[in-house]
């Protein structure tokens, strides 16, 4: 049986990518029960999601450790992406001083911060939508407990349009940053959403702790996995 060869190309995000990356994620997301616990009015009200992921994305993207990485179909059309999240330290010195963005961008996270800062998310609980970097904080330096683990690239979104799901587009971007980062000589690492153990354990992530306690205690998700020690 002749095989089917997948046409795509991936490629670095850009500014335009930013708007496409929040959309994909809010679509790939709608089922996340993390999402319930920050914004249970949400179903109804979706406004104050939309605008937290996207003052989110805005905010990564003008953050030098952070990486957007687009996936286009055959069509040229943007169906998947990637934010990875870089230790400082694996900044080049042209990355941090030397590039027209990193020169603009500590103006833009100004303006990002305070814009969120005069117009704050409409009828959102601070306390809940401040519940995973609480939980988090307790317990990430018993994760992040060696050099070699404190200098991992953490996977902090993988999204893939819905009307996309099973082509093998995920596995593809996922393998291009784990690539990325098996030439810098680095592990990496991510806190896995409900039933995506298996799927990212096929590409050598390990669970090593868990992230679903405390105030997380209910979450379904929370996986730590490692890759790469």
């Amino acid at each position: 049986m002749a095989s089917t060869k997948i046409l795509y190309r991936i490629r670095p995000g850009s500014l335009a990518d930013v708007t496409v990356a929040t959309d994909l994620y809010l679509r790939s997301f709608t089922k996340e029960k993390l999402l319930d616990f920050m914004f249970p009015t949400r179903h109804t009200d979706p406004t104050p999601l939309n605008m937290w992921v996207s003052r989110r994305f805005w905010l990564r993207y003008w953050t030098p450790e952070y990486v957007l990485t687009m996936l286009d179909d055959a069509s040229g059309r943007p169906v998947a992406f990637t934010w990875w999240h870089r230790p400082t330290e694996s900044l080049t010195f042209k990355e941090r001083w030397l590039s027209p963005h990193a020169w603009v961008a500590p103006i833009m996270r100004a303006v990002l911060n305070l814009q969120s800062y005069l117009f704050p998310l409409p009828d959102v609980d601070s306390h809940r939508l401040g519940i995973y970097d609480r939980v988090f904080s307790t317990i990430e330096p018993d994760i992040l407990n060696s050099p070699r683990r404190r200098s991992a690239w953490y996977l902090s979104s993988l999204g893939v349009s819905p009307d996309v799901h099973g082509s093998g587009f995920g596995s593809l971007l996922l393998q291009h940053g784990l690539e990325a980062a098996d030439r810098a000589g680095v592990p990496t690492w991510l806190v896995g959403l409900h039933g995506v153990d298996k799927f990212y354990s096929r590409f050598g992530f390990v669970e090593v702790a868990r992230a679903n306690v405390g105030e997380l205690k209910d979450w379904d998700g929370g996986a730590v996995m490692f890759r790469g020690e």
